[in-house]
C-alpha cells in the first residue's frame, strides 16, 4: 500500500526553483562562474529528481510485512497423586491342630451301684372336717347366689298407674328362711308407693329352695307395660 506525501514534493520543487533563480542571477556575471553554476544546478536537479522518483508510489521494492510469531499454547496437565499402597496384610499364625485324646478303656469292670431303698411315707393324720359355723343371724348373699326361686308370684299392676302408662321398679331386702319361706321384708327403693305395696304382697307369696341357715336376699321387682 503506497502513501502520498505532497508536502515533501512541494518543498523540493520550491528549492529547485529558488536555485534556478539564483543560478540565473549568477549567469549574468563571470562566464567561468556561470559554467560552475550550471554544473551545480544540473547535479542538484539530478539529485532532486532521484529523490522525487524514489519517493513516488510504485518505485522501489514494497516493504515486506513481517507477521508476529504465533504464540505457542502450552498445555499443563495436573496428575492426581497416587494413593499410598495399602499396608501389607499380616497373617495370623494358624493354631496347630491338637490331637484328640482317646480315653483308654478301664480293664476293671464297674459294679452297678445299689439302688437306694425308698423312704417310708409319713403317716397321714386324719383330722375331722368341721362344718362352717352357723351365723348368729341371717347372712347376706350376693346376687345370683343363695336359694333358688321355686314359686314365683307376679305382682298386680296398680290399675291407676296402668291406665296412666306409668312404669317403675321396687328394690327389696327379704329374709329367706331355711325352709324357703319369705320372712321379714324391707323396701330399699321404690318409684311409687302403689308399686311398693303390690311388690311386697307378691314377694310374701313366693317360695325358695331350702338352705342350711337363713339368708338375706336382695330382690328387684319391675313394673313394665307391653
Amino acid at each position: 500500500m503506497s502513501v502520498e506525501r505532497p508536502s515533501e514534493e512541494t518543498n523540493g520543487a520550491r528549492r529547485a526553483r529558488e536555485e534556478l533563480a539564483l543560478a540565473e542571477r549568477r549567469l549574468r556575471g563571470d562566464p567561468r562562474e556561470k559554467a560552475w553554476i550550471v554544473r551545480g544546478v544540473i547535479v542538484a536537479l539530478v539529485l532532486h529528481a532521484g529523490v522525487l522518483f524514489a519517493r513516488m508510489p510504485g518505485w522501489g521494492p514494497e516493504p515486506k510485512r513481517v507477521n508476529p510469531p504465533a504464540e505457542q499454547a502450552m498445555q499443563v496437565q495436573f496428575l492426581k497423586p497416587q494413593p499410598p499402597p495399602p499396608p501389607p496384610k499380616v497373617e495370623k499364625p494358624k493354631p496347630k491342630p491338637q490331637a484328640k485324646k482317646i480315653p483308654r478303656p478301664d480293664p476293671t469292670p464297674t459294679e452297678p451301684e445299689p439302688e437306694p431303698e425308698p423312704e417310708p411315707e409319713p403317716p397321714v393324720e386324719q383330722t375331722p372336717v368341721q362344718a362352717p359355723p352357723h351365723p348368729a343371724g341371717p347372712g347376706r348373699v350376693a346376687p345370683g347366689q343363695g336359694p333358688g326361686l321355686i314359686k314365683r308370684v307376679e305382682p298386680q299392676y296398680p290399675p291407676l298407674l296402668q291406665s296412666s302408662r306409668i312404669q317403675g321398679a321396687v328394690v327389696i331386702d327379704a329374709v329367706i328362711h331355711k325352709d324357703g319361706t319369705v320372712g321379714e321384708i324391707k323396701v330399699l327403693q321404690s318409684s311409687n308407693p302403689m308399686f311398693e305395696k303390690s311388690a311386697v304382697d307378691a314377694l310374701k307369696q313366693s317360695r325358695y329352695t331350702e338352705s342350711p341357715y337363713d339368708v338375706i336376699l336382695t330382690v328387684r321387682v319391675n313394673f313394665t307395660l307391653r
